[in-house]
């Protein structure tokens, strides 16, 4: 599987109204075209909040994508659904992920939408991590070993953990940049994971000591996923 991480950026108010469009115009379309969103989130803390949306999309192999993007082509061309969509928007960033090798799989198949209206969303936080060329393998080796289990606390869930194959941080052979999302039931239970960092001795030194060194910068987020996500 690989995976298109997007970020759609609609300023100055105009955020409920893309999503208004995006959901009434495009949702199913881009279902029809093979193409599945398992992820949507709207950014609550962090860069571009109150503005950015992400979005996680599945495909089965980068050929499916690059036929999906064929499609949408098309379908523009006909229809001229996405065009309604720009007025809305300020911009757009693609990258193609496939999951790291010692990540836990996803799901091949996602129920519908219709079917997770009611169950509850928790909370996400979106890091996207980078590191110097020729150092991702180092990094991974403590992350999987140490890092990764020892923050699985505090009512947090690591949902999936990707290196960038298309996009920002991708090389010949291989990526030096990551992206982590981790899932929280609620708010208090992210404030108390973030706070076990600090009070924590021995997951302070792990985290601030060995693992911060083998991570150039962070990106982080806070989000919020929205009523047609299927990761909630």
């Amino acid at each position: 599987m690989i995976y298109q991480h997007r970020l759609i950026v609609a300023r100055s108010g105009r955020l409920e109204k893309r999503n208004e469009i995006f959901q009434r115009e495009m949702l199913s379309a881009l279902d029809e075209h093979g193409s599945v969103l398992i992820g949507a989130w709207e950014v609550m803390l962090g860069t571009e909040s109150g503005a950015g949306v992400y979005q996680l999309r599945q495909f089965d192999s980068l050929v499916a994508w690059e036929q999906h993007q064929d499609r949408v082509r098309h379908d523009r061309q006909q229809k001229g659904r996405q065009d309604k969509l720009y007025p809305a928007l300020d911009s757009v960033d693609t990258a193609i992920l496939r999951l790291a090798d010692r990540a836990t799989a996803l799901p091949s198949t996602w129920p519908e939408v219709s079917a997770l209206v009611d169950s509850p969303r928790g909370f996400f936080e979106q890091r996207c991590l980078h590191f110097r060329p020729d150092t991702t393998r180092q990094h991974h080796e403590l992350y999987f070993d140490a890092v990764m289990p020892a923050l699985e606390c505090h009512g947090a869930t690591l949902v999936g953990f990707f290196d960038t194959v298309i996009g920002p941080g991708s090389m010949n052979a291989g990526s030096h940049r990551s992206v982590e999302l981790r899932r929280f039931p609620d708010m208090a239970a992210w404030q108390r994971w973030r706070e076990a960092q600090d009070s924590d001795p021995a997951l302070r030194h792990l985290v601030r000591e060995r693992w911060a060194p083998l991570v150039e910068r962070i990106d982080s987020v806070l989000m919020r996923p929205l009523p047609y996500s299927r990761m909630r």
